[in-house]
């Protein structure tokens, strides 16, 4: 895919973000988008309910973002 089809893609998901927690944080006061390279490496077991998602820019190895994620509930059913 080309990063315009990359960031129209990420447009969508960003639209259904709460923003709740952060009022006045929408696309249209974030009007500088980047797009960049990037690795995403998961930390991951079958005993834990959670992982660990590390996003680095590929080229850098700088952080991009990490988060603690719940596992899908629909694969422990």
């Amino acid at each position: 895919m080309t990063n315009e089809a990359l960031i129209a893609e990420a447009t969508k998901v960003a639209k259904d973000f709460s923003v709740d927690s952060a009022p006045g944080v929408t696309l249209e006061t974030l009007p500088r988008v980047r797009a960049t390279d990037a690795l995403v490496v998961y930390f991951e077991s079958d005993e834990h309910d959670g992982k660990i998602e590390v996003i680095l820019e590929r080229e850098s190895g700088k952080l991009v973002t990490a988060t603690l994620v719940p596992r899908d509930r629909k694969k422990r059913a």
